[in-house]
Order: C-alpha cells, then sequence, then structure tokens
C-alpha cells in the first residue's frame, strides 16, 4: 500500500505546475508533465512539492504537508526514479480555471520510453484521477488526487 501512495504522489505532482499567459492550458500540463519527470529523476523534494496546492487534500486525509513527507521518503529510498505516463483524459472547466485529469503512469527505477519495455522491469502501474485549479499565482496544482492499480496495456 506504501508504493501506491508514493507512486500516486509521484505521478499527481506530473500534473500540476503551469501558469503563463502564452500557454493553452493543456500545453502548460503537457509541460507540468515534463517538469516532474524531471523533478523525480533529480529527487527534487522542493520542485516536486510545490507543485501541490496549499489547498490539497485526499481521501486518506492527507494535506500538503505529509504529502511533502511522502514524496521526501520515497526520494531518499530510491536510488532511481523514471516516470513513463500517457494522458488519457483531460478535461477543462470553463472558464479553464478546474480541470480533471486522467493518467496512466508507471514508476520504475530504470529508463524507459515505451510501454513495451516495461514487461522485463519491477515497475509500479497506476491510473490516476486528479482534480487540478489555477491558482492565484496563474499556475496549475493538484487539489486532489485518487488512485487504483493499472496495467500495461492502460499505457499503450
Amino acid at each position: 500500500m506504501r508504493s501506491l501512495t508514493v507512486a500516486a504522489v509521484l505521478a499527481a505532482t506530473l500534473l500540476s505546475c503551469g501558469g503563463g499567459d502564452t500557454l493553452t492550458p493543456e500545453q502548460e500540463i503537457s509541460a507540468a508533465l515534463q517538469t516532474f519527470k524531471q523533478a523525480a529523476h533529480e529527487r527534487d523534494v522542493s520542485a516536486a512539492t510545490q507543485l501541490f496546492s496549499d489547498e490539497y487534500g485526499d481521501t486518506a486525509g492527507r494535506d500538503k504537508a505529509a504529502i511533502k513527507a511522502v514524496v521526501l521518503q520515497y526520494f531518499m529510498g530510491h536510488e532511481a526514479i523514471h516516470i513513463l505516463y500517457r494522458v488519457r483524459r483531460l478535461e477543462l472547466a470553463e472558464p479553464p480555471e478546474a480541470a480533471h485529469v486522467t493518467l496512466a503512469a508507471a514508476v520504475t527505477g530504470a529508463p524507459v520510453s515505451e510501454a513495451g519495455e516495461l514487461e522485463d522491469l519491477n515497475a509500479d502501474l497506476f491510473t490516476f484521477d486528479l482534480t487540478m485549479a489555477r491558482e492565484d499565482d496563474e499556475r496549475w496544482r493538484i487539489r486532489s488526487v485518487q488512485w487504483k492499480r493499472a496495467s500495461i496495456a492502460d499505457l499503450f
């Protein structure tokens, strides 16, 4: 269960940054995915956790401080973190100040560039449903996340 929580936090963080006037919300989210992959690879707790809203709350009762502790523990416990993901759905509210994002993600200790490579690796696979909001500083942040186990097929 602990790896499920940690993987959820990692993948959820992928989608939480953005902001700026020149990008669409979809582009902000895409850029955030790449930003988080780099933060996870570098095990940068600050970069990862600043992407969660101060208003974050999940069904397990965790707030932003609890998420930071989970991310720190996970990063310290893993020499390498690599994430492969696929956005399955992105719905924006009108005006686009809120979003619901569903993605499938694999978190592993080895580099991976396509889902077919996961069959030979010990990867944690999840589907995440995120609720996000554009906050006062114009950045998209995660307000909540729910997750469940996934299969390799979800990443294709």
